[in-house]
C-alpha cells in the first residue's frame, strides 16, 4: 500500500473527492482527523492545506509507515475508542474502514460522532453492492458491502444529514464484477491492489475523475464504491 498509494489511479481518483468536498466546507485553521490513515497518503494531501491533521490508525505498520513520511500527527488507535476528547474536529474521515472484519461499524461511528464538533462533516468511503464480493475481500478482512439505502438510513439513525452520496467507478463496474466472480472460485486469495503501466494508471486517472463527476452528477445506481458527506446534526 506505501509503495502505491501516492500514485495509482484508485488512491487518487478517492483523494480528488476528498479535497474537492473538503476545500468547499472547511475554513482554514480547521481540524480533520482520518480514522484509519492507512500509511499516511490521505493525511500528506490534506496537509498541504491549512488545516490541523491528524491520524489513527490500529495497524503498527501503518502508523511507523506515517511516520517515516514525517506525518507526527499520527497514533496508534482503534476507531471504535478514539483517543480524543469530544467535539475536537470540524471534519472526520473514514475511507475504507468500516467494512472491516476488525472494526465494530456501529461503535466505531458513535465514537466519530463524538469527536466531531456539531454541523461537523463526517465524510466516508464504502465499497458497494454484495454481488462484487471476491477473493479481494478475504484478503482484507472486508466483511460489508453496502447498497445506498443503508448507508442513508445507517446515517440518518445516527442523526446525520446526508448532504452528498454517490457511486463512483461506474465505467469499471462490469469488469470488476466478472473479475470478483471468477476470484471466487480461485484457491489463492489477493488483494486487486495492483500497480499498472505508468501510461494505463495514467489514463485510469482521468477516466476515474470523470467518472466520478458523471456519477455525482447523473446519481448513477451502480459503482464499486459510495462516497458519502454527512453533516451532524445540532
Amino acid at each position: 500500500m506505501r509503495r502505491m498509494e501516492d500514485c495509482h489511479w484508485w488512491y487518487d481518483v478517492l483523494r480528488n473527492l476528498v479535497m474537492e468536498s473538503l476545500t468547499v466546507w472547511l475554513k482554514p485553521e480547521a481540524h480533520v482527523l482520518d480514522a484509519g490513515c492507512g500509511t499516511g497518503g490521505m493525511m500528506a494531501r490534506m496537509l498541504q492545506q491549512p488545516w490541523y491533521v491528524e491520524g489513527i490508525d490500529l495497524d503498527p505498520r501503518a502508523v511507523q509507515a506515517s511516520l517515516l513520511r514525517g506525518l507526527a500527527g499520527v497514533q496508534q488507535a482503534d476507531v471504535s475508542c478514539l483517543p480524543f476528547d469530544a467535539m475536537r474536529f470540524d471534519a472526520v474521515l473514514s475511507l475504507d474502514v468500516l467494512y472491516h472484519q476488525a472494526v465494530n461499524q456501529e461503535t466505531a461511528l458513535v465514537e466519530m460522532l463524538r469527536v466531531l464538533k456539531p454541523e461537523g462533516l463526517l465524510i466516508l468511503n464504502l465499497p458497494a453492492f454484495a454481488c462484487l464480493r471476491g477473493a479481494h475481500d478475504k484478503a482484507v478482512c472486508g466483511v460489508r458491502r453496502y447498497k445506498a439505502c443503508h448507508v442513508r438510513q445507517m446515517l440518518q439513525f445516527h442523526n446525520m444529514e446526508v448532504e452528498i452520496l454517490h457511486s463512483w467507478n461506474a465505467s469499471l463496474f462490469l469488469p470488476i464484477l466478472l473479475h470478483r466472480i471468477w476470484s471466487r472460485f480461485q484457491m489463492r486469495q489477493s488483494s486487486d491492489l495492483r500497480m499498472p503501466p505508468m501510461w494505463l494508471n495514467a489514463m485510469l486517472i482521468r477516466l476515474g475523475r470523470l467518472d466520478a463527476r458523471v456519477c455525482r452528477l447523473a446519481h448513477l445506481p451502480f459503482g464499486t464504491s459510495w462516497f458519502v458527506v454527512a453533516r451532524k446534526a445540532l
